[in-house]
């Protein structure tokens, strides 16, 4: 008969009369007080007192037979007839309530023990446990296993002494390395079914069995879909509190430099009713947690006494984010996959391998205009488009997480065509993107222009295609020169525009640092690319400088024209280490706080292109220095401007900016640090990018060895 534990709580919270959270194996009340967890009481006590629960399994017993029981409780126990000794029992001889006792048929069909069956109330607890085998299990009130494939627990139940699950099923009542893949298109009323329950049918007929053996079956199968319930509801738990954990802590990287905040708050509504990108940010919430170990972040404004329901999660430090976290981004491309191919493949595992930016662009290829006309006019296709948009903007950055910078540029392939692509259809019925498309586009052009920079390559989305950038929300004047404007799209501020104006500008010197780079190979291997276009080396030379200066001049104008946001409200020009070793000794570098996370992560990248343009200047054939003094005073003057550039950067990074800023910074301080000298500076840059990664989850490791290598060789 099931019985209850006596008490979940452990020990010591049960002597001190403190609510215990029941966290196996030592409760996180214990941990927190610095205590040793005594454990938990494993003896169980059974609810077979009262009549109603004796009535509740009166099918169970004859009341025409000889009363008998090998242990006798009380004197309305009643024992079974002697046909029921042929099916398998449970033997409660023994004073410590055996799991199975040996009163089983033996090879002969013989029983060894006489023809009796004990009364129901002395059956021992069935406890719905995780098995060794990673299986759903039962567990006797001596909580030994009870394996559901062996031969005697399923002649068991036939009987149905307990249930017995499929062999592929799983229970969630797990450990942190142990539980079921969170999958809610299961069906789980299912459980009430006789997949999960004994069969009613399979029951013998005994003597004596009455028209309420339909009410007590009926009471079994509410027994365990109120199991049931509760694994679907511990799934629904996780999945609430990664999606809390993204909506906190992940969704404002995304939204840098969106004022409207899409990703933060339309995407986990957006999670509601689209599968894919509900999975996509428990994907990345789990990974993040993975990278982090479980740690959550320190709480702005203060840590609450108790945090809410949402905010917690069982033994967190020792989940295993990291499979929980791909089983979520399967199941997010998957659906992916299906939703872009029209509901008709069949899922597949190749779609978690497939880049998300291949799917969508091959999705956006079997548009037409007509269809597109169509699904317009209904106002459906620019909800889908930014519902996938925001499905592979959550699920590349799970891929950018832990990934070298170097290696960034591929998963990029293919963004170009993609908003190329969706722009052309777009632009039949509107003259910009969407909001959702808009805040996509940015975040890709962000990862385009800081991966093409560690790879030294272009960047895909080309800056000189001005259509799509404009149908991004920037103004790009016939010039072709940045300019904020007074009516800029809705959900956009202006310190928005100039954040993602700065973007552009700088993408436009990554492209002409890659160009520079082809130039030099190209003429390294004597190629004659560029006098079969009728152009010399002085012409070549010429038309570099001219570039180089004109973004000179582009960066210089953007920031006179910038709104007064982007100024610093706090700067210590050199401050104290007052928690240091070094009894108060100066930092080498300033502090500098900004207000708003926009205008601090904008200034920071500004400094950043300056010093790309100052490390890449072409050589002026034209009018360079005519005696080797003066190159050394450019030298100088180029070294002078470097250095301020980088302490600007790094005084940014060091007033402990918003996450958004930090993680966006690791290519700015893999930059800077190249370009520092004192070991205290570099000391400085490895414990900012070490922090990056143990605060965040991005991963820093391989810019503090390349570092710690170009150090080394000087």
């Amino acid at each position: 008969m099931p019985g209850v534990p006596s008490n979940k709580a452990c020990e010591r919270c049960k002597k001190k009369h403190l609510k215990c959270d029941e966290t196996r194996p030592h409760c996180q009340r214990c941990t927190t007080a610095g205590a040793e967890c005594p454990g938990y009481v494993q003896t169980r006590k059974f609810i077979d007192q009262g009549a109603t629960v004796r009535r509740r399994y009166a099918p169970y017993q004859d009341v025409n037979s000889t009363t008998r029981s090998l242990r006798p409780r009380e004197t309305g126990d009643v024992a079974q007839p002697s046909h029921t000794a042929q099916a398998h029992q449970l033997s409660d001889t023994q004073e410590t309530h055996g799991p199975i006792s040996s009163n089983l048929p033996n090879e002969n069909g013989d029983s060894n023990h006489e023809d009796t069956r004990p009364n129901s109330t002395h059956y021992p607890q069935m406890i719905a446990e995780t098995g060794p085998s990673g299986q759903l299990s039962f567990v006797t009130s001596q909580n030994q296993f009870f394996d559901p494939q062996s031969s005697e627990s399923q002649l068991l139940a036939e009987q149905n002494y307990f249930p017995v699950p499929n062999a592929g099923s799983r229970s969630s009542r797990s450990t942190g390395h142990e539980s079921i893949s969170p999958n809610l298109s299961v069906d789980y009323s299912s459980f009430r079914g006789n997949t999960y329950m004994a069969n009613p049918n399979s029951r013998p007929d005994y003597p004596g069995l009455t028209t309420s053996e339909s009410m007590v079956h009926q009471n079994e199968k509410e027994d365990f879909h109120d199991l049931f319930s509760e694994i679907k509801m511990e799934t629904e738990h996780e999945i609430a509190f990664l999606t809390r954990h993204y909506a906190e802590n992940i969704a404002p990287w995304l939204d840098l430099s969106d004022a409207g905040k899409f990703f933060t708050v339309y995407v986990p509504i957006r999670a509601l009713d689209c599968l894919s990108v509900k999975y996509a940010i428990t994907s990345l919430a789990a990974k993040q947690l993975w990278r982090v170990k479980g740690a959550k972040p320190i709480v702005r404004g203060g840590i609450p006494a108790s945090p809410a329901i949402t905010e917690a999660y069982p033994n967190a430090g020792n989940a295993d984010w990291f499979r929980k976290s791909a089983n979520y981004y399967y199941m997010s491309a998957s659906d992916l996959n299906n939703k872009t191919s029209g509901g008709y493949t069949a899922v597949s595992s190749s779609a978690a391998l497939e880049s998300p930016i291949e799917i969508v662009n091959r999705w956006l290829g079997s548009r037409s205009t007509q269809e597109l006309a169509r699904d317009s006019h209904h106002g459906t296709f620019v909800r889908k488009a930014e519902d996938i948009l925001s499905t592979v903007t959550l699920l590349t950055l799970y891929r950018l997480l832990d990934l070298k910078g170097d290696e960034w540029h591929n998963h990029m392939s293919g963004i170009g065509s993609l908003f190329g692509s969706l722009w052309n259809l777009v632009q039949i019925h509107s003259t910009t993107f969407s909001h959702g498309i808009r805040a996509s586009f940015w975040n890709f052009a962000r990862y385009d222009y800081l991966g093409s920079y560690l790879s030294r390559s272009a960047p895909y989305l080309k800056p000189e295609g001005l259509a799509l950038w404009r149908a991004a929300g920037i103004s790009i004047v016939d010039e072709n020169k940045f300019r904020i404007s007074a009516m800029g799209p809705v959900n956009s501020s202006q310190e928005d525009q100039a954040a993602n104006g700065l973007i552009w500008i700088l993408s436009k010197v990554i492209d002409f640092r890659a160009q520079s780079k082809q130039s030099q190979i190209a003429q390294w291997e004597g190629s004659p690319s560029s006098n079969a276009a009728g152009e010399t080396q002085t012409d070549s030379a010429e038309k570099d400088t001219n570039t180089w200066l004109d973004l000179c001049l582009e960066l210089q104008t953007w920031f006179e024209s910038v709104p007064e946001t982007f100024r610093p409200c706090v700067r210590i020009e050199k401050p104290r280490d007052l928690f240091g070793n070094s009894d108060g000794a100066q930092m080498p570098f300033p502090e500098v706080f900004y207000s708003l996370p926009t205008c601090a992560a904008a200034m920071q990248h500004y400094h950043f292109g300056r010093i790309a343009l100052l490390l890449n200047r072409p050589p002026d054939v034209l009018t360079a220095p005519s005696t080797a003094f003066d190159r050394l005073q450019g030298y100088r003057e180029v070294t002078k401007e470097v250095d301020f550039r980088s302490r600007e950067v790094c005084g940014i990074a060091l007033a402990r900016p918003h996450s958004e800023i930090r993680v966006h910074m690791t290519a700015l301080l893999s930059a800077v640090g190249q370009c520092l000298e004192s070991p205290k500076e570099h000391q400085i840059i490895m414990d900012l990018l070490c922090g990056i990664e143990a605060d965040l989850g991005w991963s820093t490791d391989y810019i503090v060895q390349d570092l710690h290598s170009s150090w080394s060789n000087r």
